[in-house]
């Protein structure tokens, strides 16, 4: 189960908050799973995961993610995380919600990929306003 900080725990507070982050935590188990948990232990990696405590906008960004390293097959998508962690340098954010994840891809990504991105981002459920 993740850990839930104290700023999100009344969203899963009884037992339907607490049944949806079961299955959030089970999404983002799979996100891992499917990458092949080939950058859990990168340094950039943990440092995005502590940027995002909110479960949602941490499933969020596992989706882009996933959708990246697919169309990449890992080499730019560990450029991409090194990227990402310099951007939360350069912006000084201590947490990343939905719309810091979308302003950071857009500004790191390559038009055509971040198009693709925000095409397929219906078929996962995810909501943009690219």
């Amino acid at each position: 189960m993740i850990e839930v900080s104290e700023k999100y725990q009344q969203r899963y507070k009884g037992r339907k908050g607490r049944k949806r982050l079961q299955e959030i935590a089970g999404q983002i188990e799979q996100m891992h799973r499917d990458l092949g948990n080939l950058y859990d232990g990168y340094e950039e990696m943990q440092k995005l995961e502590s940027l995002l405590p909110d479960p949602e906008v941490r499933l969020y960004f596992l989706r882009y993610l996933k959708d990246l390293d697919a169309i990449w097959s890992g080499v730019e998508t560990y450029g991409l995380l090194r990227l990402c962690g310099k951007w939360t340098r350069q912006h000084k954010v201590e947490e990343l919600q939905q719309l810091d994840v979308d302003s950071m891809l857009e500004s790191l990504l390559p038009s055509k990929e971040w198009k693709q991105l925000t095409e397929g981002a219906e078929d996962h459920g995810i909501h943009t306003d690219a």
